[in-house]
C-alpha cells in the first residue's frame, strides 16, 4: 500500500523514484486534477503522476481553499472540466468538509460528477489524510465520509489518506505533512502514487 499508483489502469508497473524516469509503456492518458492546495503544494500531485507516466498529459484546476461548489462556480475549472478530452478527472475536496460539512460535499459532489460524466471521463475521488490540526479530521473519519460519498455517486476512490496511514505505522520517522495538515514534499510523492 505504500507504492500506491493514481489509476491502478495507469501505473500497474508501481511508483518510481523521484529522479527517474518514469514508465513509458503506459497509454497516453489525460488526467485534470480539481482541488485546492493541498492538490498543488509541492508542485502539485499532477506533476508526480506525470513524473510517473510520462505519457500522461496532467492540467490542474486549483486554488487556495477552494471546495467543490467554488469549483462549480468558477468558470475556469468547468471550461477545463468541459473540454470532453479527459480520460480520468480527479476531485478533491477541501480536507475538513467531507467530515464537516457531508451534505453540502455530496451536493456539490453529484453536480461535479455530472458534469465529468457528460463530458466523457471518469471521476475519481481523491481521499485526503488525517489532518494533525483537526482531530475530527481523522483517517477513519475521512475515509468514512469519501467512501459514503463515492458510493452514492458510483465514482471511485483514490485512497490516498489511507496509504498515508499506513506509511505512519510502517514508517513514523517519515513525515508526511505539515502541522496544518499541507503535505510535504514527501506526502505529495505518496498521494500521486495512490490508487
Amino acid at each position: 500500500m505504500l507504492c500506491l499508483a493514481i489509476v491502478a489502469t495507469l501505473l500497474t508497473s508501481g511508483c518510481t523514484f523521484p529522479g527517474t524516469t518514469g514508465n513509458s509503456d503506459l497509454p497516453e492518458t489525460r488526467v485534470l486534477f480539481i482541488g485546492n492546495s493541498f492538490t498543488f503544494y509541492n508542485l502539485g500531485i499532477d506533476q508526480v503522476v506525470h513524473g510517473l507516466a510520462p505519457r500522461t498529459t496532467v492540467e490542474l484546476a486549483a486554488q487556495g481553499g477552494f471546495t467543490l461548489q467554488d469549483h462549480l462556480a468558477n468558470a475556469d475549472t468547468m471550461g477545463k472540466v468541459r473540454q470532453g478530452t479527459w480520460t480520468f478527472v480527479v476531485i478533491q475536496e477541501q480536507s475538513q468538509y467531507p467530515v464537516i460539512a457531508f451534505n453540502l460535499y455530496t451536493s456539490a459532489l453529484r453536480k461535479l460528477v455530472a458534469e465529468v460524466r457528460v463530458a466523457g471521463a471518469i471521476p475519481l475521488l481523491l481521499m485526503t489524510w488525517a489532518r494533525p490540526d483537526d482531530p475530527r479530521i481523522s483517517t477513519k473519519s475521512i475515509s468514512g465520509a469519501v467512501r459514503a460519498a463515492g458510493t452514492a455517486v458510483k465514482a471511485a476512490v483514490v485512497p490516498a489518506g489511507m496509504a498515508f496511514a499506513s506509511s505512519l505505522e510502517s514508517h513514523p520517522g517519515i513525515v508526511l505533512t505539515q502541522p496544518d495538515g499541507h503535505p510535504t514534499p514527501e506526502g505529495t510523492y505518496l498521494a500521486g502514487c495512490s490508487h
